[in-house]
């Protein structure tokens, strides 16, 4: 078994969208309608994220989880990356005891996301 994909409510799903292309090369997968909620798949490789957003209100669910991480082959790379698209680590680069490289950045709606290097 293995992880298909990680759900998160946001507040917009353009925004989300946006966000998550530009500054990780995620792709648009699929779109759709589920009762009250607007579903939308991202994929970059083997990970996949679903953007839920609440339809009616405008005011969206907060987030439901504390981080994702995202394993980078080369995480100083990533870093920069990211840094070029104008997102900036809260935290780190840091090397951890065990040997893993890792780096904190928020998204749109206050998620953590973990880049990390094995």
């Amino acid at each position: 078994m293995r992880l298909h994909h990680i759900g998160m409510n946001v507040l917009s799903l353009e925004r989300s969208k946006e966000f998550y292309q530009t500054h990780f090369g995620f792709e648009e997968e699929m779109i759709f309608e589920w009762g009250s909620e607007s579903i939308l798949f991202l994929k970059k490789g083997d990970c996949r994220f679903e953007l839920i957003e609440e339809s009616g209100n405008g005011e969206g669910s907060p987030c439901a989880f504390l981080h994702i991480a995202l394993e980078a082959m080369d995480l100083e790379k990533e870093v920069g990356f990211v840094k070029e698209k104008g997102l900036m680590p809260v935290e780190g680069p840091l090397l951890l005891e065990n040997g893993w490289k890792v780096a904190f950045l928020f998204g749109p709606d206050g998620e953590i996301i973990e880049m990390i290097e094995e």
